[in-house]
Formats: structure tokens, C-alpha cells, sequence
């Protein structure tokens, strides 16, 4: 596989991922890279892998979902080893090395309802660390109509470690829907309320082209609408990790695609989470 080729990362982008938990980041990807993997998205929903969702599949319209594409399709795979996005995500972390946790499709098919609810990324990841960060890419241009995401500037700041939050899990094709009263870890403080009193927070947002990206820190607070347009919004979502992060369990994780065969407190350098950018010698 080829290297991936790094964007311009300026000083005041890493200020701002620093400072804010979240930043845009303008051309990430170019025309070519746009097209290929809107072909493979179309691929995949029409012969998805195991981990494959809809999710709230009684809902108006479609919000369909599949992980780790990378480990079994050709085009996802040189996403991510090759495409700028592991080096965009790299300087922005300033770490020495990346690793990538996993690639995930995001469809919002016209006229969805389905919401994606206020949380952060780390209350369901197996990892403890700083440097974890999701670089997310819309292959169409997306607002808040057809369900671009919304951030609470600087609320990976307020805690070291995720909020604890009452997760009412959405129906899926592969499971009922379900409540589940602790996510979060032990003597965590709960998440507030953020649609109670939107004034209070300083959320921000951005509409995006086709190649532009938003990057945010695992402890950023941030939910999308659904999508009210009659344009759809396909998005790719790369999930990262640095330096100093290390295996762990959390209460619910996410769905991995197969045992990574790690024990608490190991390095991430494993097959299914390999470093994919390293910083020249």
C-alpha cells in the first residue's frame, strides 16, 4: 500500500482542534477520491458485511449504517492507507503515529427522521488516552437540513473521561430498541441535557462540500439532525488513535468486526487496529 499523502495542516488548525474539540478542515479530498468512494459506499449498501444496521428501521426514510469496511473492500482499504485523511488526523493529534480503530459508512437517505443524539465517541470505545479523534467526510454537500453534525465547542475540556448519559438505543435490523441507565464510567459525571437549553452551550456548525471534513475529539459532545431534505447525505466516518492511547473495556462497546486479541493497557499495533502513518525518522 502507498503512504498517505498529508493535507496542509496550519498552526491555527491545530489551535483550534486544541481549543475547540472540533474543526473544519476544507478539501481534505479531491474529485477523484469523492467518486471512487461514493461507488464503493454504493457497493457496500447493496452487499453490506456482517456489522451492517439500519437504524430505527420503523422511522420514516433510511439511516443505514456498516463498520470496518477496510478489512474486506479493496476501495475502503485504500481510504484508508493512502487517501490524506490518516495525515490530516495525525497532525491535528500531533502524534507520531496513527492508528486506525475503524472506517464507518453514515447514509441519511431523503426525508430520514432518525436523529443521532448528543454523545461522545470514548463512552462506547475500548481505549483510554487523549489522542482518539474521528476525521467525518460527507460525499454530498450537507447543512443542518440534511443532517450535517453539530458540536458543543470545547466540551472535551470539561471532563478527562466520557460524561455518563442514559442511552436509549434506536431499533436496528439487528436488534430491539433498549434503555440502557449507566453508560459511562464509574464516579462520572452526567451529561447535561443539550436540547434542554441549547443557549447555554456553544454549539457551532458547518456546512460542508463534497472532500471537506470535520475533525473531533472522542470526548466532544455532538449529534446530527435527521435529514428533512430531498438530497442525501452519505458520509464516511475514519476513527483514530495516537500516541498515547491504550486498550481497555468499557461498560457497552462498540461491535468489532472480530477479537483484536488485546489485554488492558496494551499498545493499539495489532492487525485489526494497525498504525497506518508514522512521522518520518
Amino acid at each position: 500500500m502507498g503512504r498517505p499523502t498529508t493535507p496542509r495542516i496550519t498552526d491555527a488548525d491545530i489551535e483550534t482542534y486544541t481549543r475547540d474539540g472540533v474543526v473544519c478542515l476544507r478539501d481534505v479530498c479531491g474529485p477523484a477520491w469523492i467518486e471512487r468512494m461514493r461507488g464503493a459506499v454504493e457497493r457496500i449498501k447493496h452487499a453490506p458485511g456482517p456489522l451492517r444496521q439500519t437504524l430505527r428501521p420503523d422511522d420514516p426514510g433510511e439511516f443505514f449504517s456498516e463498520k470496518f469496511m477496510w478489512t474486506f473492500d479493496a476501495d475502503f482499504s485504500a481510504y484508508v492507507f493512502e487517501s490524506p485523511v490518516a495525515g490530516a488526523v495525525a497532525a491535528l493529534l500531533q502524534s507520531r503515529k496513527l492508528n486506525i480503530f475503524f472506517d464507518q459508512i453514515l447514509v441519511k437517505e431523503p426525508g430520514t427522521d432518525a436523529p443521532s443524539p448528543w454523545h461522545q465517541d470514548l463512552n462506547f470505545w475500548p481505549f483510554e488516552g487523549a489522542q482518539v479523534a474521528s476525521l467525518w467526510m460527507p460525499l454530498d454537500a450537507v447543512d443542518l437540513e440534511s443532517g450535517t453534525l453539530e458540536f458543543v465547542r470545547g466540551s472535551h475540556l470539561w471532563h478527562d473521561r466520557p460524561m455518563k448519559r442514559e442511552l436509549v438505543f434506536g431499533k436496528t435490523d439487528h436488534q430491539p430498541a433498549a434503555v440502557d441507565k449507566g453508560v459511562g464510567d464509574e464516579g462520572a459525571v452526567p451529561q447535561p441535557d443539550i436540547d434542554a437549553d441549547r443557549g447555554a452551550y456553544d454549539i457551532v456548525t458547518f456546512d460542508l462540500a463534497p472532500g471537506d471534513a470535520v475533525v473531533f475529539s472522542a470526548l466532544t459532545l455532538h449529534s446530527a439532525p435527521g435529514n428533512r431534505s430531498a438530497r442525501r447525505r452519505r458520509a464516511i466516518s475514519t476513527r483514530w488513535t495516537g500516541d498515547d492511547v491504550r486498550y481497555r473495556h468499557r461498560p457497552i462497546m462498540a461491535e468489532l468486526i472480530r477479537d483484536p486479541g488485546l489485554k488492558p493497557g496494551d499498545t493499539l499495533d495489532c492487525e485489526l487496529f494497525p498504525v497506518v502513518w508514522r512521522a518520518a525518522a
